[in-house]
């Protein structure tokens, strides 16, 4: 059914019939042309300093490395798992 506006006028009694109809008028309203790509916003701040490796020490046993300790460059130690393939 096409959607059909009423005029309204002061006194007008809002009905569920004159909601329905403005309801559908809206839902039946086409998309419209997708707009243009907007300007690339303003750069975030810095985020902190990521860690990197200062050094790595392997253990061996019977000439395989079996495990191992990697340090930090803020001098926190990992445990290094080996494992085989």
């Amino acid at each position: 059914m096409a959607y059909t506006p009423k005029v309204w006028k002061d006194g007008d009694v809002i009905t569920k019939e004159g909601l329905n109809n403005i309801e559908e008028g809206i839902a039946n309203v086409p998309a419209g042309p997708k707009g243009d790509k907007g300007d690339t916003g303003a750069a975030g701040a810095k985020g902190a300093a990521g860690l990197s490796v200062k050094s790595l020490a392997l253990t061996t046993t019977d000439g395989k490395v079996t495990a191992g300790t990697v340090t930090l460059s803020d001098d926190s130690t990992a445990p290094v798992t080996v494992t085989e393939a």
